[in-house]
């Protein structure tokens, strides 16, 4: 009971044809569409850190100074090899000197203290 197909006939060479030419369609309507959309600019407008407004007084003593000794203890206090050149224990320092300190410093930490020198600067 061998099973032969025949190639030969016109109606499935046409129907093959149509399906070919529909899979055809569609593969570039999805390909267009998803390269279309990686070109889409994000409808929303970005939002900026450095141009975020400060809802509430950042205080230097509470807030600014804990995160200064998280991350440059025990070379920018008292007793450490830099406090005398620049200490981190006064806020003019820290925002005369924020270029430097907002390199090491990063994520919320940075925004927050990036936040802390524009309040100092609107005063």
């Amino acid at each position: 009971m061998a099973i032969e197909l025949d190639f030969k006939n016109r109606n499935f060479k046409k129907i093959t044809t149509a399906k070919m030419k529909l899979l055809l369609f569609f593969g570039f309507v999805f390909l267009f569409g998803w390269l279309g959309s990686s070109l889409k600019k994000p409808s929303g407008v970005p939002v900026d850190q450095r141009s975020m407004p400060v809802k509430d007084t950042i205080h230097f003593a509470s807030q600014i100074q804990p995160i200064l000794i998280k991350n440059c203890s025990p070379c920018h206090f008292t007793g450490g090899k830099m406090y005398e050149r620049m200490p981190f224990d006064k806020d003019t320092i820290i925002i005369n000197h924020q270029a430097g300190i907002l390199k090491r410093i990063k994520g919320e930490e940075n925004t927050l203290i990036r936040s802390f020198v524009q309040q100092q600067s609107k005063q």
